[in-house]
């Protein structure tokens, strides 16, 4: 029989360096697949599909995702490149459809440079092309996949057909692709993720970046780039994501967290230091005076059950959180008040002041209830032995 999911204690997932994951995979070290320990710890409603296709809303939305890797994690190119593939081959399809009308317009041929690829030949790169391709990655799962007041941005499917209405005449609302501009995008594409020392050069596989590159020489068809897609979305998946939940389910600083954790510590000692003096200093006490030390307990191991799964309980009793790294740099007041006061600095560290946000996606806040629920629970149920213990104890004999 199996247990109804709020009765499954919930572990976050555990963090994985990308770097040391691509390079364990592309040496064969470990297998690319998942271990399948710890199913539970990326929920079903906070699944990567959810987050790509942008169903998922702010802390945990697409441009959330997007900011994380490039602000925290330091490897936007796997999003950016699985994003541009789903895009293209949709586009590819489209070109290459039966019912599709291309243009047979002659246009005038752009200017191109020629770099080499990995395996000695020349890839003729158009500088205007990739600066185009650029911005609809940006456009794709930059600032327009934001999160609103009141609701998530378009999906990702509705935003790709906004950006190819934007390069479309009002008479033609669906253009067609042509090879050439199909070419000259692929071109963009491999001296921007496939060509060794690139800004955005993908880890992967040199095998696997070679057998990619030699078939884009015959055809832009995205069959040739779809082992390279697959390798980068399992990395996402199996890293990145996993990362990202554990940073979402985190809603406080790691002084914050720390300092609420201490004061659980401190409540869990009170509570033993109040029941010692009952027991054994002053005049006789009833041994149900250890019921005293219940609510010190519960309230204490509530705070540190909380504070091993990274959050802060009180922030998560009201679904609020405090800002993430990448809101914190348009947040010019907190950072210009701390001026050179160590003390004030310190609480800037905090941010017990700081402004808090709540949590909007409805995944995150339900993931969150549970948190408090079981530490809540857990907390009961640890005061409640202990204080049977204290009470059944014999030191309380002597004072009857």
């Amino acid at each position: 029989m199996r247990l109804p999911s709020w009765m499954i204690w919930y572990k976050k997932p555990e963090y994985r360096d990308i770097r040391e994951y691509s390079t364990a995979v592309g040496s064969g070290q470990r297998a690319l697949s998942p271990d399948g320990r710890n199913k539970s710890a990326v929920p079903n409603r906070l699944s990567l599909e959810r987050v790509l296709e942008n169903k998922t809303c702010s802390p945990m939305s697409l441009y959330d995702f997007y900011m994380y890797l490039k602000h925290i994690e330091y490897s936007p190119e796997n999003l950016e490149f699985y994003i541009w593939f789903k895009n293209y081959e949709a586009k590819y399809a489209r070109a290459h459809s039966p019912w599709s009308i291309k243009e047979t317009a002659s246009v005038s041929e752009p200017e191109t440079e020629a770099r080499p690829s990995e395996d000695g030949s020349e890839v003729y790169l158009d500088p205007e092309f990739a600066k185009e391709t650029l911005g609809q990655i940006e456009l794709l799962i930059g600032t327009a996949a934001m999160c609103t007041a009141t609701s998530c941005k378009p999906s990702l499917a509705t935003r790709a057909k906004a950006f190819a209405g934007i390069k479309t005449a009002p008479e033609n609302p669906t253009p067609v692709p042509t090879d050439s501009e199909l070419r000259a995008e692929i071109n963009a594409v491999t001296s921007l993720f496939l060509t060794p020392d690139s800004a955005k050069e993908l880890n992967i596989p040199p095998a696997l970046r070679a057998a990619a590159l030699q078939g884009l020489q015959t055809s832009p068809d995205p069959a040739h780039l779809r082992p390279v897609a697959d390798h980068v979305y399992l990395l996402i998946r199996n890293c990145s994501h996993r990362n990202f939940i554990r940073l979402g389910v985190s809603n406080g600083t790691y002084e914050t967290v720390c300092v609420a954790t201490g004061l659980g510590i401190v409540l869990i000692a009170a509570g033993l230091l109040y029941v010692l003096l009952r027991a054994f200093v002053g005049a006789s006490h009833s041994r149900y005076d250890a019921l005293g030390a219940w609510p010190m307990w519960w309230l204490g191991v509530t705070l540190v059950l909380s504070g091993l799964r990274g959050s802060c309980f009180f922030l998560l009793l009201f679904t609020r959180r405090q800002p993430l790294p990448w809101e914190r740099f348009d947040d010019g007041a907190s950072v210009n008040t701390q001026g050179s006061n160590p003390v004030v600095k310190t609480l800037s560290r905090l941010m017990i002041f700081d402004r808090k946000v709540r949590v909007k996606d409805d995944g995150l806040r339900g993931l969150q209830h549970k948190i408090v629920a079981q530490s809540m629970v857990g907390g009961a149920i640890f005061a409640t032995i202990f204080v049977l213990v204290f009470i059944f104890l014999p030191v309380w004999k002597e004072t009857l």
